[in-house]
């Protein structure tokens, strides 16, 4: 099981490098794809702490963060600020595949970024 957990987490800082690279180097700044990342490496730091504690239902197959939070809340404590953050982040994960479905700008970017590095932080002091 915990090398299914560190699989999870090095796909999401997989996700978060991409994210960081692209909003470093590209121009014009794929703000769609950077927010789309950003969701991606929440949602697998989260789902490698759901993988470490044990997920007796199975492994969910959603991508609502705050859905997620919700099926380890009894096991661990988890920072209001988190629900927060995957709020944001979840709408990320699916209107950036539909043209015209969600603007974003760069402030938006910067702070997918912020909330996808506070997530692996998280995720990593959960693994220990």
């Amino acid at each position: 099981m915990e090398n299914e957990a560190s699989e999870w987490l090095e796909f999401a800082e997989n996700d978060y490098g991409v994210a960081k690279h692209l909003y470093e180097t590209y121009y014009p700044k794929p703000i769609e794809i950077i927010c789309f990342h950003c969701q991606q490496c929440a949602e697998k730091a989260v789902k490698s702490v759901i993988v470490h504690l044990g997920s007796p239902g199975g492994m969910p197959k959603l991508h609502d963060i705050s859905f997620l939070l919700n099926q380890i809340k009894n096991n661990i404590t988890i920072d209001e600020k988190y629900y927060d953050y995957g709020d944001v982040l979840t709408p990320y994960g699916i209107a950036p595949r539909y043209p015209q479905e969600l603007f974003l700008e760069e402030h938006h970017a910067v702070k997918a970024i912020e909330y996808a590095g506070e997530f692996l932080s998280w995720a990593k002091t959960n693994l220990q």
